[in-house]
């Protein structure tokens, strides 16, 4: 490649880097790029995409595609490479695909380096569905952890914790977890029903599934529409509600599902609504709001601008919505974030707080001791409320949840959480399942 084309595709890099997500400074993106060029001196660089926590550069190397991923701080989190394995590799990979996956077919194999291991990403295809398979060079099983981290602690934080050791789960070790399939990578939320279903949506399909905790099996329950950015789903009787981001409602009856699905808009005063709950007790819907409140609206669009900024890092709402009657919404609770760093900092040891998000992206009632459960996907943890008293915080280990967006009980108390998997990587969405403690 020659220099002048160089100099115009970092320049080109720059540009994407800095243009959305967090912004990224000319000294991350010089290490970014000459991390590039180490590996390839004649990169020629194909792709640029910038996430909150991570981006990634695809260049071509010798007509090879390579892929960086980088964490916010411009560190290389892994290399994503094509791979030719051995004929050892392949007749193992080959036997455990037929087991576990008959009918499918091996279309790509790469391999993924990080800092501390290397192993092997296969793709296998059935019926236009793909799937992602991970196996160690020797030709196992591979269980992949996230590398894409922001909280300030870890599993060994964790493990360390004498507070940790006091609460009601153990979530370092599920008693049960499982890849779910492709078409659930994006996993979004789920709605336990009679201890052995689950009911699970995606971001960006309008289609809700149908998953069996006792085998992991898939069926689809009905597709109720097509476009939306879709959050949490709700089994309440025979009817299944979905929620999307904006406020929308959608439900149908799914032991007579004809294709056909009501929608009614929620009048909900905040721009993204994660979070959806039946109350049985009150026969209300709970709802979280991932970004700060609207609060009221006045004719001083400057001022509400400024109310709204000025709350972007103190408070988060939970609101009640009576579907009954008129949808009427009511504000229930005010997480108060300043409230959670606190308990945080009283409680962890080595954890910092100054710079500590809560975004929830699920809730959920104890089915025995009542508490609210609030999920927050960013700054992975979860917070017990007892009314508007925190009762307990517990921090999730960046090690086993990527993004965690669902959130439910068992009726005897045992929690399910389920993890959106990367969209273009190699961590696939999951379903656990953790037992309550005695």
């Amino acid at each position: 490649m020659k220099r002048q084309t160089r100099v115009f595709l970092f320049a080109v890099t720059v540009l994407f880097l800095g243009c959305s997500g967090k912004k990224t400074t000319s000294q991350e993106t010089s290490m970014m790029m000459a991390e590039v060029y180490r590996i390839c001196p004649k990169a020629d660089v194909i792709n640029v995409e910038n996430k909150v926590e991570s981006k990634e550069i695809e260049f071509l190397c010798n007509d090879q595609p390579i892929s960086l991923v980088f964490d916010s701080q411009g560190n290389v989190l892994y290399k994503e490479s094509p791979y030719k394995p051995d004929a050892m590799f392949l007749n193992k990979a080959k036997r455990k695909i037929q087991k576990n996956h008959a009918g499918w077919i091996i279309d790509e194999i790469s391999l993924i380096e990080t800092a501390d291991t290397s192993f092997v990403k296969v793709e296998i295809l059935k019926n236009g569905i793909e799937e992602n398979l991970f196996f160690t060079l020797d030709g196992k099983f591979y269980k992949v952890k996230s590398y894409m981290t922001t909280e300030t602690w870890s599993q060994k934080t964790l493990e360390s914790s004498a507070y940790y050791a006091t609460l009601q789960y153990d979530l370092l070790h599920s008693t049960k977890q499982f890849d779910v399939p492709e078409v659930l990578k994006e996993i979004s939320g789920l709605s336990v029903v009679g201890d052995t279903v689950i009911f699970c949506i995606q971001d960006e399909l309008g289609a809700v599934f149908q998953v069996d905790l006792r085998d992991e099996s898939l069926s689809t329950v009905g597709r109720f529409t097509d476009v939306g950015d879709f959050e949490d789903v709700q089994v309440v009787g025979n009817m299944v509600y979905i929620l999307r981001s904006d406020g929308s409602l959608f439900s149908f009856n799914y032991e007579k599902f004809s294709g056909h699905s009501n929608q009614i808009m929620l009048n909900v005063p905040c721009m993204n609504i994660e979070g959806l709950f039946y109350d049985a007790q009150t026969n209300q819907f709970l709802l979280s709001c991932k970004e700060p409140s609207l609060g009221l609206r006045t004719t001083d669009k400057k001022q509400h601008k400024r109310d709204v900024m000025e709350n972007a890092d103190k408070e988060r709402m939970i609101y009640s919505v009576d579907i009954q009657h008129n949808n009427i919404v009511k504000p229930v609770l005010s997480i108060k974030i300043d409230d959670i760093r606190s308990f945080v900092k009283k409680h962890y040891e080595n954890v910092s707080t100054e710079t500590m998000a809560f975004n929830p992206s699920a809730l959920a009632i104890h089915p025995i001791t009542k508490e609210l459960y609030v999920l927050s996907a960013s700054e992975r943890m979860i917070v017990v409320y007892d009314g508007e008293i925190i009762k307990q915080v517990m921090l999730l280990s960046p090690d086993e949840f990527y993004k965690p967006e669902g959130l439910d009980f068992l009726s005897n108390g045992d929690m399910v959480i389920c993890n959106e998997g990367m969209k273009k990587g190699y961590l696939q969405g999951t379903i656990a399942v953790f037992k309550m403690k005695k």
